[in-house]
């Protein structure tokens, strides 16, 4: 991808990783117009780390997992300008992208970046992955990240603009590795909500469960997707109801304890 030439000011990126061997490469290329890229490792075990140093503007960090939240903070630390875009790693900038960027007045705290997202070669364009608003860009120093494990999300003071060109996310190689990742997130949730003390009953699963089918099928329209839009708005609901329905098995036993 060719560098775009950028006066004033200077970025940094900040991506965290882990075997990521099949998605680092072009992520860190379309970083390649920041002057400097802080990659923050979990200590991967494939080629990820071997090809992030192959770029000259990247800086490598490693660091033990713990949380998304704690990972991405440990990145942000270490990045030396006060404008940041952080990306992860199955994340990349177009070249509209980096024009679009280039152009920006920078005149508020930060700015939200659309995605269009991937399962393998098919893109997700309905459903509530479409346009998926995320805030990727933002002066450091008024940014922290936050929000719920594993769903963070930038804490930001101040005013939030967006940009009209969507980054490309490729979000999953295959149904399968959908399936396997969501669930573990699932997992993760669960402990942050009881480390929160989220309480909840047994109508509460079956709430959410169908409210969001119905917002990911019907409402957002993920039909148009075909069996893949069916696929993944019978998951998202699956998913919920699995996530309210572990947080009160843990209440009750909680209670009884």
């Amino acid at each position: 991808m060719n560098q775009t030439a950028r006066e004033f000011p200077p970025f940094s990126g900040a991506v965290i990783c882990y075997n990521e061997e099949s998605h680092i490469e072009r992520c860190l290329m379309s970083l390649e117009w920041c002057d400097q890229v802080v990659v923050v490792d979990s200590g991967s075990q494939d080629r990820t780390v071997e090809l992030a140093r192959q770029f000259p503007n990247v800086e490598i960090h490693v660091r033990p997992f713990d949380t998304f939240i704690n990972q991405k903070n440990h990145a942000l630390g270490h990045c030396s300008n006060e404008w940041v875009i952080s990306l992860d790693a199955d994340e990349v900038l177009t070249e509209e992208n980096i024009a679009e960027i280039n152009s920006l007045p920078l005149d508020c705290s930060g700015y939200r970046i659309g995605r269009r997202s991937f399962i393998g070669d098919q893109e997700i364009r309905h459903g509530t992955w479409s346009p998926d608003y995320q805030l990727r860009i933002f002066r450091k120093s008024c940014s922290v990240w936050g929000g719920t494990n594993p769903h963070e999300s930038i804490q930001i003071e101040g005013e939030v603009g967006h940009l009209e060109s969507r980054m490309l996310h490729y979000s999953y190689d295959s149904l399968d590795e959908f399936v396997a990742r969501n669930t573990k997130y699932i997992h993760m949730m669960v402990d942050h909500l009881e480390a929160c003390g989220r309480k909840t009953n047994a109508t509460e699963p079956y709430v959410h469960c169908i409210g969001n089918f119905v917002k990911a099928y019907f409402v957002r329209r993920g039909f148009l997707d075909g069996a893949a839009g069916f696929f993944l708005a019978r998951h998202i609901a699956g998913g919920s109801y699995l996530k309210y329905r572990l947080l009160a098995e843990r209440n009750r036993e909680n209670k009884a304890a």
